[in-house]
């Protein structure tokens, strides 16, 4: 067979390649083989049916060989994929490359596929490559993740993939096909080798992968046509023989969407009649084969959920809305209706000024954070600190009882983006200072008034903060410039907490500066501190 030369050379090829996300290198450990020739099904003849057999979720590294590996994890990826968006392809295609076709040590014994990392100092040390910012190899021991099975590795690189929002051009709502999906990861900085795209396309034209992200019903016996009778003569009750026709259901219209990838530590309050509407694995008709999923017993109107996805939904010439959320972090992710989320109503105003970027670690992002058009994370703000930028809009709302405002700025190289007013300081106009003739009279009447308590004004707060900057800024036990006995208290006499977690229970705007302040519960005593040393999440 023409193949065996191909997978052997391929197999010779295997070697660690450098996986780099989200700041950090992971590599991978596929074992150099020669035993690739017998490996010889293709995707083409895997049965694509992941049945409710729970053998099929319990498979180990340990089972996998170099002959098995392309049947074995081919249904499983494609119910994986198909799942989250992804081309099964190749998904199946990175796995054989990483893993070796499942013989790597690190598969066998820790059923990772994908040469995952662990950066809590759990799961499996061993002695990998690195490389510096030289691109030279240097040894080193790293913990790598450890999977209960290889389902849990499969489904670990999809959630791997959709939280890194880098790689939303590998999803087929960018991707074309599974080929381009595979340059694309490359381009997005997967992997450090140069040949990592080519690689992944060699293994999904010679397995013939692309047929796990077609339309499942091609590799499934009469998925869409009713069963006939092996003879297509029956005997009915009066013993005359009959022809039994057989006919064909009209396939169902699929609808379409477009899709539009946010953050996925956004969360958003389910409405008033969210348990009104289903949740499915997929976008409502976009698929022949979508799961209905039941809502959890705990939640209620004014639950948090987490949405990373927004999908326009075309069928019939009408077009809906609908979000991919989760119920928790780990939680499995399903779509649902817009009408099953409370939004909150953001008013934007045209502004004209500038402000400068503080220190502190904030978000830049496409959009107004809890917007219905989903902010898309571009960058931190300790990349442009103590820069001035023109700001153009100010947006304001009011949601998870807390008040909101943003800033959107223009940014040379990203553009307009916005940021949260923590994150911003103002620069202030210096004013020309004009003298005047003063007469005795108005300066008794000036100095009064500068002795005068200045009034501020307060609302109620709730909820909890995170001291940011704090020693800046001092502890008062009323908002200065309010009272005659104004006392402040060193970050010395008070105890901060290990998570710098403080209760919020007052808010004060002194009407003088126009500045805010909040009062917070520290050791079991209220302090006033500036809003500038808060964070809120």
């Amino acid at each position: 067979m023409r193949r065996k030369p191909i997978v052997k050379s391929l197999l010779y090829v295997l070697s660690a390649s450098a996986v780099i996300s989200a700041g950090h290198v992971y590599v991978s450990h596929a074992d150099d083989l020669d035993n690739g020739a017998n490996n010889t099904a293709t995707a083409a003849t895997v049965n694509t049916n992941v049945t409710a057999d729970s053998s099929i979720n319990n498979i180990l590294g340990s089972q996998l060989t170099a002959d098995n590996f392309i049947s074995t994890i081919s249904p499983i990826a494609q119910s994986i994929a198909n799942s989250n968006n992804l081309y099964a392809s190749t998904m199946v295609a990175q796995a054989a490359l990483e893993s070796g076709y499942g013989t790597s040590y690190l598969t066998q014994i820790a059923n990772n596929l994908f040469g995952i990392k662990s950066f809590d100092g759990t799961g499996v040390k061993l002695k990998t490559s690195e490389y510096n910012s030289k691109g030279q190899a240097y040894s080193t021991y790293a913990y790598f993740k450890s999977y209960n099975s290889v389902v849990d590795s499969l489904q670990g690189y999809a959630t791997f993939l959709t939280v890194n929002s880098r790689y939303a051009n590998v999803f087929k709502s960018q991707a074309k096909d599974g080929i381009e999906a595979a340059t694309n990861i490359q381009k997005d900085g997967y992997a450090t080798d140069p040949s990592y795209a080519t690689k992944l396309i060699n293994l999904i034209k010679t397995y013939n992968l692309t047929a796990l992200d077609g339309n499942t019903s091609s590799t499934n016996t009469n998925t869409n046509t009713p069963s006939t009778n092996s003879s297509s003569n029956t005997t009915n009750a009066n013993n005359t023989t009959n022809t039994q026709s057989t006919t064909t259901k009209p396939k169902k219209t699929l609808a379409t969407a477009t899709y539009t990838y946010g953050n996925p530590l956004e969360t958003f309050q389910l409405s008033s009649k969210f348990a009104n509407y289903n949740l499915y694995t997929h976008v409502k008709d976009t698929t022949a084969k979508n799961v209905t999923g039941n809502w959890p017993s705990h939640l209620k109107a004014g639950s948090n959920v987490y949405v990373d996805c927004l999908a326009v939904r075309t069928y019939k010439g009408a077009s809906t809305t609908w979000y991919r959320i989760k119920t928790s972090k780990n939680a499995k992710s399903y779509w649902v209706t817009a009408k099953a989320i409370d939004f909150p109503t953001i008013h934007v105003k045209q502004y004209n000024g500038k402000a400068k970027l503080s220190q502190a670690n904030r978000g830049l992002y496409s959009n107004v954070f809890n917007s219905q058009t989903l902010a898309k994370s571009l960058g931190s703000s300790n990349s442009y600190k103590d820069q001035t930028f023109n700001v153009n809009q100010i947006a304001t709302y009011t949601y998870h009882g807390k008040e909101n405002t943003w800033y959107r700025i223009n940014v040379s190289n990203l553009g307009d983006v916005w940021v949260n007013k923590t994150g911003v300081t103002y620069t202030k106009a210096e004013r020309k200072v004009v003298k005047k003739k003063v007469t005795k009279k108005k300066a008794k009447k000036v100095a009064k008034k500068k002795t005068t308590t200045k009034s501020s004004v307060y609302s109620k707060a709730s909820g909890h903060a995170y001291l940011n900057n704090y020693g800046k800024f001092a502890l008062y036990n009323h908002i200065p410039g309010t009272s005659k006995h104004i006392q402040k208290t060193a970050w010395s006499q008070v105890k901060v907490p290990k998570d710098y977690k403080v209760g919020v229970n007052l808010k004060g705007i002194r009407a003088e500066y126009n500045t805010t302040w909040y009062r917070i519960v520290l050791n079991h005593k209220n302090y006033w501190i500036s809003a500038k040393s808060l964070l809120f999440y």
